[in-house]
Parts: C-alpha cells; structure tokens; sequence
C-alpha cells in the first residue's frame, strides 16, 4: 500500500463512493477525508489486534515504574507498557504477571515484552493486511457516511474474511517450511524431516 489515501480510497471505492486526492492532508477541509481520518486508527488497532502480525512484532526491554499501588505481595514490581503496544503477546522470561491499564506488574526484575506494535506507515503492511484493514474501513464508513446496514453487514463479511486469508498468509510465512508428520511420511514416501 502506497499511502493511507490509498487505503482510503479503496475502501470508498468498494463502497461505491468518490475518491480523495491523492495528495490530500487531514487538515485540508474535506469531509470525507477527515471523516477516514477519524475511523483509520480505530480500524487499524482492531486489525493489528487480531493477530500476531510478523511485521509488527517487537521485542524490548520494559522500563521500570515508580509502584503508586498498595504493596502488592504477589506482583512487587512495575513496569511500563511500550505507547505503541496495540496487544501484549508474551513477557519473556516471566512466569506470571498481570496487565493493569499500561502498566505490567511481575517480580521478574528486567521483563522483556514481545507486543504487537501499532504500525502506521502503509509501506510496511503486507498486501493481504492491507486489503483485510480496506474492507474493515469500508464498513466504517459504511455506517457513518452511508448508513446502509446491508452493505456494512457485506464489508464486515469480506473483511472476515480477508483477515483470515491475511492471517494464514501471514502464518505461512513465519513458517514455511514445516515439518512433515509420520503419516505424511509414509504417505507420500517422503525422507527427512521437512517437506
């Protein structure tokens, strides 16, 4: 994806609607494009939340926190969450642990989060994300610019649906090369264990 006016625009064009140019800015005084502005960063943390995305995972060392809560005898320290953190995946290391609002408490003393970060520039979105975030923006705009029930009821089915094919795309492509079971194996006369 080249921009997010052409993400915008393919989400106005399944819908049928006008297009923006393609040099357009939030703060020029088009309704249409502050109203995608406006529904973009919801859509976009909804997506990114869906999923483990590869290409937006991150891994980094977690800053400390003054503790402003009671003693917490079974979480004794503080760490806070990372501004870009759309969904938490795993603490490394860690055995427990409990999320509250941005902080992460746990006695581990130097946590390494691994998060799903929010990722703005479209450049880096692989095509399938792309296209699943289009049709999710689609049925935004279905409900606040068109009010059309049946048609945002379409977008968010196609939008299921491109999400799910953008997940095992991406899925495929943390793995590609998996191993082989037995009966695979046997099956297909194959030696080694990959395909």
């Amino acid at each position: 994806m080249q921009s997010t006016v052409h993400l915008f625009n393919t989400a106005l064009a399944r819908l049928g609607g006008e297009q923006l140019p393609q040099n357009i800015s939030p703060q020029e005084d088009n309704a249409v494009g502050q109203l995608c502005e406006h529904l973009f960063p919801q859509v976009l943390d909804l997506t990114l939340a869906a999923h483990h995305w590869s290409f937006a995972l991150r891994r980094v060392a977690l800053a400390s926190v003054p503790d402003t809560q009671p003693a917490n005898d079974e979480y004794r320290l503080a760490f806070q969450m990372p501004s870009d953190c759309v969904k938490p995946v795993r603490l490394e290391g860690a055995p427990a642990y409990v999320i509250e609002g941005t902080t992460i408490r746990t006695n581990q003393e130097k946590p390494v989060l691994v998060y799903v970060r929010r990722v703005t520039d479209p450049k880096l979105w692989p095509p399938s994300f792309a296209d699943a975030l289009a049709w999710g923006l689609a049925g935004e705009l279905a409900s606040a610019r068109v009010n059309d029930g049946q048609k945002q009821n379409w977008c968010y089915q196609n939008y299921k649906i491109a999400l799910a094919d953008a997940i095992v795309r991406d899925l495929a492509d943390q793995n590609p090369r998996r191993p082989r079971s037995a009966w695979q194996a046997a099956r297909y006369g194959m030696t080694g264990g990959r395909w």
